[in-house]
């Protein structure tokens, strides 16, 4: 491996998991993320366009994380050599379709929902239902068929894969890392099935605690990636350790309390 790209490869990691803060962390304090997209849409709508100053850019913010994660999964892909690891390559499959769907997802927030929202505004009762119907439509087909339902099991098997292909880098990756990604893995394909609604609804939580925990899991992936071709290659310091959870359990704070 070259020092210059695990770098480069480690950076666009840290840059990905920024960009999932700050937009998450924008939608929670103004938009009540993720709870405010089990409401009805005039409340969704209304405070959407209400604070659109933020909404928007998150929801833009959010849109670009897809672009970001295929790129770092390519960069993970060529900067470690995987082209003979059966999972690895087909982690690259799933990762840039799971960053494709994911985008498809979120870009109707900062365009159509934007359009929807000042419709809404002002429009009569008869009005609504027709605003209703859009709304639904792509909130249902946008929403939850491409961006919660290919993009969970996109996101699942990546993970899973992703993971396993590590277990061929013990020299850089400790085992326990590539376990715990499989086992974050296993817990995205639990929640992908609060989709299917009644009783699976129970899981919502679950969402939340994954991917907060998969954060955590990513940074402490760019952490071993810059420890590569040096004395701490293969391990991870005490510092490094309690950033990547002390990021999991902040985000947690965040998300819950």
């Amino acid at each position: 491996m070259k020092t210059q790209e695990i770098k480069l490869t480690g950076w666009m990691v840290i840059i990905h998991i920024l960009m999932m803060l700050i937009a998450g962390v924008v939608l929670i304090y103004t938009f009540e993320f993720p709870d405010i997209l089990r409401e009805n849409m005039e409340t969704t709508l209304e405070l959407f366009y209400k604070n659109k100053a933020f909404t928007v850019p998150a929801y833009y913010l959010f849109t670009l994380t897809g672009i970001s994660f295929m790129t770092t999964v390519l960069l993970l892909f060529k900067t470690l050599r995987f082209h003979e690891s059966t999972s690895g390559f087909l982690a690259v499959v799933f990762g840039v379709l799971f960053g494709l769907t994911s985008s498809l997802g979120f870009v109707r927030w900062p365009f159509l929902m934007q359009h929807l929202g000042q419709l809404a505004a002002n429009a009569s009762s008869d009005q609504l239902e027709y605003i209703r119907v859009i709304y639904d439509s792509f909130h249902i087909y946008a929403g939850v068929s491409i961006g919660e339902n290919f993009a969970f099991w996109f996101e699942f098997l990546w993970m899973f894969l992703f993971s396993t292909s590590l277990l061929s880098k013990p020299e850089v990756f400790p085992r326990f890392i590539a376990r715990i990604g499989q086992g974050l893995g296993i817990g995205m394909l639990i929640y992908s099935l609060e989709q299917f609604g009644g009783t699976f609804t129970a899981l919502g939580p679950l969402n939340m605690i994954v991917h907060t925990a998969q954060l955590g899991w990513l940074l402490a992936v760019s952490f071993l990636l810059f420890n590569a071709e040096s004395a701490r290659q293969g391990k991870l310091t005490i510092t490094q350790q309690v950033a990547s959870a002390g990021l999991f359990a902040l985000l947690v704070i965040i998300s819950f309390v």
